[in-house]
């Protein structure tokens, strides 16, 4: 069994103009689904036909991604030295983003020699915005049933039945009124659509095993055995032969399960209720890139002048806007002070203008107030921030005795300045979380990035689906000549500032 990763590609992710992240992957759904069967040795003696009807019938049960804070580390070697890459262990639990396949869009890109199983899928995740500091991973997890077993399970109730038919019908050619052994003819009618329907049954069945040119032609040909005009009792003898032989291959695919699960019979167990059930096949997916809330060098560019939608997956363009588009570089104005930032989180100081301390008496109520409930994990309304950012111990650090012994009260918490000046870089204040600003001026130097079109490597004729999804490659726009009404996707940057829709889907015109 392949590791599941090997069928996705990178996540791509970027931040809209809002600060929600939008990203998207491809993924071969089919190869994903067939090598994590515990079938998949049976599958891959099986024929493309075969195994994209076991694929279809991997029913997806369950469909997550989760969003995870992370904390850069470096790795160390095996002499125990730092060195890159950076790797990112958990710091907290996982927040659901997305709860179904529903949730996504998939997009039909068009990448030029690139296999036709890779599906692409994009999705938006809300609730990034409204986090205030930190650098984010997803995760996929996905549940689904094993194909293998209802894909065979019903390619065998099909042909169980097309037998007990056959079978009927030489029966009645038994008798005299309904034969005419010198003549070798049947007496009797068929409707064309019932041996139409058999031929078809065996030939699709047939299909699973051999590889077939022209499908038409050999449903013409196994129909002709049976039709009910050129018919005798040894060509439909002779359809039935064919198709005891289907189904004993069928058959023998079930005994190789493992599981002591063999068919009773051939044509008197339609119901075949000794098959085995079909296992439950989990796959998770860990995506490397991440995403931080905060904002490069305190800056992003803006292509699109703020156009674009809010949610729903990458944004799109067509192909005049992204001609035309002029970048705008937002800079971030970060002026709250430290007790503002505080606030702004809701940590407030009571500072009591006495000079016995010892005498201080607090209430009930203030002394069950603790900071855990603005900074623990269920300190929802400031996003849950990490108890090793701010924690408790922190906040100790500022007393009140502290405060009152210091005329500037920024100075007293100085010390946890640097903890609390992460803020939302896109967003303006949402809810009753403060975030900065964004105060929109044009730099006087703009150097446009190259936009880039995902495309197919030169020699993807030769290359697996696998490749492509590990190993993509992107061409300047200008390179690329599509036909009208085409949706590819692109990248941009432009290698100091972080940009907004960094990537993005264009439909071309």
């Amino acid at each position: 069994m392949k590791k599941s990763n090997s069928h996705f590609s990178d996540l791509m992710i970027t931040k809209d103009t809002s600060g929600n992240a939008d990203f998207i992957f491809g993924v071969d759904m089919d190869r994903m689904m067939i090598d994590n069967s515990a079938y998949s040795a049976l599958i891959e003696n099986m024929t493309d036909t075969a195994k994209r009807q076991i694929a279809l019938n991997s029913e997806i049960l369950s469909f997550n991604i989760n969003r995870r804070q992370v904390k850069k580390e470096k790795s160390l070697n095996s002499l125990g030295s730092p060195q890159n890459p950076e790797v990112f262990s958990d710091e907290t639990i996982s927040h659901p983003v997305l709860t179904s396949i529903n949730d996504m869009n998939e997009v039909p890109i068009r990448v030029s020699g690139q296999s036709s199983g890779i599906r692409y899928l994009t999705a938006s995740d809300t609730g990034l915005s409204k986090q205030t500091a930190g650098t984010y991973q997803y995760e996929l997890s996905i549940s689904t049933i094993d194909g293998f077993v209802p894909t065979i399970k019903k390619l065998l109730n099909r042909l169980y039945r097309t037998n007990n038919d056959v079978s009927t019908y030489l029966a009645l050619l038994v008798a005299p009124e309904n034969y005419d052994s010198n003549r070798r003819k049947s007496k009797i009618s068929i409707k064309k659509s019932k041996t139409d329907e058999m031929s078809k049954t065996y030939v699709d069945a047939v299909s699973y095993f051999k590889n077939m040119d022209n499908i038409s032609s050999e449903y013409k040909r196994a129909s002709s055995l049976i039709a009910s005009r050129g018919a005798t009792k040894e060509s439909i003898g002779e359809f039935q032969k064919r198709l005891n032989s289907v189904i004993s291959k069928a058959e023998a695919l079930i005994s190789k399960t493992g599981t002591g699960a063999t068919p009773d019979g051939v044509a008197n167990q339609p119901s075949n209720s000794s098959l085995p059930n079909s296992p439950i096949v989990e796959i998770k997916q860990s995506f490397n890139n991440t995403v931080s809330v905060e904002c490069k060098d305190g800056k992003y560019v803006d292509y699109f002048q703020g156009k674009g939608k809010i949610g729903g997956g990458l944004n799109i363009f067509t192909s005049t806007e992204v001609k035309n588009k002029k970048p705008k570089t937002i800079y971030l104005d970060s002026s709250l002070t430290s007790l503002e930032m505080l606030e702004s989180r809701g940590v407030t100081f009571n500072v009591y203008r006495s000079l016995d301390l010892a005498s201080l008496k607090r209430s009930p109520i203030e002394d069950k107030t603790s900071s855990e409930k603005f900074i623990g994990l269920s300190a929802a309304n400031v996003g849950g921030l990490l108890k090793d950012d701010l924690s408790t111990k922190d906040l100790s650090d500022a007393s009140v005795a502290d405060l009152v012994s210091i005329n500037n009260i920024n100075m007293a918490v100085s010390s946890i300045t640097p903890k609390l000046s992460s803020v939302n870089s896109f967003q303006a204040p949402n809810d009753n979380i403060s975030k900065v600003t964004p105060r929109v001026t044009t730099p006087s130097i703009v150097t446009t990035p190259q936009t880039l079109v995902l495309v197919a490597s030169k020699n993807s004729a030769t290359k697996s689906s696998e490749s492509m999804l590990m190993s993509p490659e992107w061409k300047p726009i200008e390179e690329i000549v599509d036909t009208k009404g085409a949706t590819v996707l692109c990248k941009q940057d432009d290698g100091s500032a972080e940009v907004a829709n960094g990537y993005f889907l264009m439909e071309m015109k």
